[in-house]
């Protein structure tokens, strides 16, 4: 570990909470790659939160625009798996079981994969709601009218090469007051649960050239607090 992570990068060996993502280490991944990973994906988050912050459908359609833009232009590449959306039409569920059920339906989805994200959702909700991942991801994900919410589920893992990055994204509108995201649940009404899927590869030769920038940015505009362990 380089003396740049020991001194300013937070801890980064645990699953972790990046404002409305959860990130999930799926193995194979070192010190420096799970930095990098936290940092580029809280960056481009700072980014589209500044453009479009996500209030409803409309403006978060834009927002992942915006997110996915900026990845692309700090150094990660969208690879062939086309970005799609799902709509999940349901009378009575809850949105954590949606999750596993949006990746036991993904023929691409390994059984490492769905095991790291089973892991991580069992220790976050351990964690119990007043943890300071909770506090940063439904701070993060749910809209100011409290009626909808927005998050990710990202899952980083290597080939032994490249870093890479599966990103599940999930959004919602209910008539009812959402106070925690992933655990929000209902009875007797349809709630529209869409989902899009986009899968990236970082060049760690042009991420490279823009680490500590991306840094020095994240830390004067006391960003790198938003990142905490799933489960303390």
């Amino acid at each position: 570990m380089s003396a740049f992570e020991t001194e300013n990068t937070p801890t980064t060996t645990s699953d972790s909470a990046v404002a409305a993502r959860a990130i999930v280490w799926a193995g194979g991944l070192t010190e420096q790659q799970k930095s990098d990973v936290l940092e580029s994906t809280l960056f481009a988050q700072a980014a589209a939160d500044k453009q479009h912050p996500p209030k409803s459908e409309g403006d978060t359609l834009q927002w992942y625009k915006t997110y996915q833009d900026t990845l692309g232009s700090i150094g990660w590449v969208v690879q062939a798996s086309a970005f799609t959306e799902v709509d999940y039409n349901q009378t009575g569920g809850s949105v954590d079981d949606v999750v596993m059920q949006a990746l036991a339906t993904d023929s691409t989805v390994d059984k490492t994969l769905y095991a790291s994200v089973a892991r991580a959702l069992l220790s976050y909700s351990r964690a119990g709601d007043n943890s300071d991942a909770a506090k940063v991801f439904n701070e993060s994900s749910i809209a100011s009218t409290s009626e909808f919410a927005s998050f990710q589920i990202v899952v980083a893992s290597s080939d032994g090469v490249n870093v890479l990055l599966t990103l599940y994204a999930f959004f919602y509108t209910s008539s009812e007051t959402v106070k925690n995201t992933l655990w929000y649940s209902w009875t007797d009404e349809t709630l529209s649960i869409k989902t899009s899927k986009l899968q990236m590869t970082l060049n760690p030769n042009i991420y490279g050239r823009v680490r500590i920038l991306i840094h020095d940015k994240l830390r004067a505009a006391n960003k790198l607090n938003l990142i905490v362990p799933l489960c303390e």
